[in-house]
């Protein structure tokens, strides 16, 4: 008996949940190495240490697009137009990893000799050797990495892209400790173990990606691929622009230290971050399969999936950001319990950051539309940037915070604008910036509780975000206790109950 549309839901929701789970785990390994290190580094480093650190990866986050110039993203865009003919595929992964490699190497060799003038603008006082110098190293290995994970994504290939994200973690991690803990080499250990690392699985990922590819130069693949995502470098160079220019501005203003609190904080809300582009690592290749079928119901499967998607994120975003100052006593040292007051802020940047990937989904899969993303991304970085130069003299590390989430807020508005004229999803747009809003105002209540003793704060807090869940599932599907049946069949270990229960009320209003 063929499904019906209730189970066409649970079958889209259970995927997404499947491989985002995997996803998430294997991001925070990948992406999350320096979270999961963080007590170890807060432990023997000193903030203005921690800063160096930082503010080279916030370095290596441009260098990256430069050196790709996204060419990444047209391998995700473009296997869904040859993945029925493998020799085309294998000549068009080709081309465009040749290409990158060359370039890559020629930009990274001419860093190396000009970097300490090119780059001083951006690093500040952090010396470019050898700090700068080893993040400028590691970025050339890179991006060849970083497609053969593209290509697992496209491929619905979750458990290898789980062993292959599990292996970089756990030498990333030896490494680090071995060299700094064992070593004593400072803020040196992270970044050579960040590049021996790269190094390692850039051979690997050739090595397993070597029956998949023709190494090419072929123009005509080149072209086409140069075409979809050069109108796509501004918009990435400027995304992480907003994502990293409040760590250089304070680095700029304040000095490193300053930037090593924050940076503290950032970690924090780096796990909403992480969580968001795990569950939509697995929402992407569902959304353009979905969009190039073109039928009302994987359509409405999309709109089910992605306003519980943005739901789930306000609630979690609301408990990361009241719980901070708990974490950080929890996970930092003593030195660095002022990050707390810029949590809440900077978890909720990951949290509209949510709201963007829902949104900009469409303008990924349709060409006409590719143009248009750096409209919203370089206005809101544009924004941020200004933001940031008036704020962070005036407030510090709070001026930064406040200006890092309204430039991903912008950054979700814009697109949500631009991208409405081609969307197929038809969106609650008032319900979930509604929704945001008071999840932002309930994580700022709590996140500054104080009840006298470490137990009375912890179950204020939750029963807060007991009454923020029934609020926000009121708002988005008029069911307040959608978020709390679900909640009980998880505990109870039946994640398919709450799946259904999710799906039964999850139809937007």
């Amino acid at each position: 008996m063929a499904a019906g549309p209730r189970g066409d839901r649970l079958s889209i929701l259970r995927k997404l949940g499947a491989n985002s789970s995997i996803y998430a785990s294997t991001n925070v390994l990948q992406r999350g190495a320096a979270f999961l290190l963080m007590p170890l580094y807060t432990h023997y480093l000193e903030p203005s240490a921690y800063g160096v650190l930082a503010i080279v990866t916030a370095v290596n986050g441009i260098l990256s697009i430069v050196f790709t110039l996204g060419l990444t993203s047209a391998i995700t865009r473009f296997y869904f137009e040859y993945q029925d003919d493998p020799p085309m595929l294998a000549q068009f992964w080709g081309s465009i990893l040749v290409f990158v490699l060359l370039l890559s190497a020629t930009l990274a060799g001419l860093l190396l000799l000009t970097g300490e003038v090119l780059l001083r603008p951006l690093i500040g006082d952090v010396p470019f050797w050898p700090f700068v110098a080893l993040g400028v190293m590691a970025t050339f290995f890179q991006p060849f990495f970083s497609a053969f994970l593209a290509v697992l994504q496209m491929r619905n290939q979750a458990a290898r892209f789980a062993a292959v994200s599990l292996a970089n973690f756990a030498l990333t991690t030896v490494l680090t400790i071995a060299l700094l803990v064992q070593m004593g080499w400072g803020v040196r250990a992270p970044l050579i173990a960040t590049l021996v690392t790269s190094a390692v699985f850039f051979f690997v990922s050739f090595w397993l990606l070597r029956d998949d590819l023709q190494l090419c130069l072929r123009w005509s693949h080149l072209k086409l691929a140069l075409g979809y995502s050069l109108p796509l470098v501004p918009h990435s160079v400027s995304s992480q622009v907003t994502a990293v220019v409040d760590r250089l501005v304070l680095n700029s203003y304040l000095g490193t230290a300053a930037a090593g609190l924050y940076s503290v904080g950032a970690m924090l809300a780096l796990v909403v971050e992480v969580l968001a582009q795990s569950v939509n690592r697995a929402y992407v290749p569902l959304t353009m399969g979905a969009l190039k079928r073109g039928q009302p119901a994987d359509i409405e499967q999309i709109r089910t999936a992605g306003t519980v998607f943005v739901g789930l994120f306000c609630v979690l975003g609301a408990g990361v950001a009241g719980y901070a100052p708990e974490l950080l006593w929890l996970m930092a040292s003593a030195a660095y319990a002022p990050a707390a007051v810029v949590v809440p802020f900077l978890v909720f940047a990951g949290v509209a950051n949510a709201f963007y990937l829902i949104f900009v989904n469409v303008m990924f899969y349709d060409r006409s539309a590719v143009r248009l993303i750096p409209l919203g991304t370089v206005t809101s970085a544009l924004i941020c940037l200004g933001l940031s130069l008036v704020l962070v003299p005036a407030f510090g590390l709070m001026g930064a915070a406040v200006a890092a989430v309204l430039g991903q807020t912008l950054a979700a508005i814009l697109i949500a604008v631009v991208a409405y004229r081609y969307e197929q999803v038809r969106w609650s747009y008032a319900r979930q910036a509604l929704a945001f809003g008071l999840s932002l105002a309930t994580a700022l209540g709590l996140s500054r509780l104080d009840a006298g003793s470490l137990a009375a704060n912890i179950a204020l807090k939750l029963l807060g975000l007991g009454c923020l869940a029934s609020v926000v599932g009121m708002l988005l599907w008029k069911q307040p206790r959608l978020f709390g049946r679900a909640l009980l069949e998880l505990l109870h270990g039946r994640p398919r109950a709450a799946a259904a229960i999710l799906l039964d009320g999850a139809t937007p209003t």
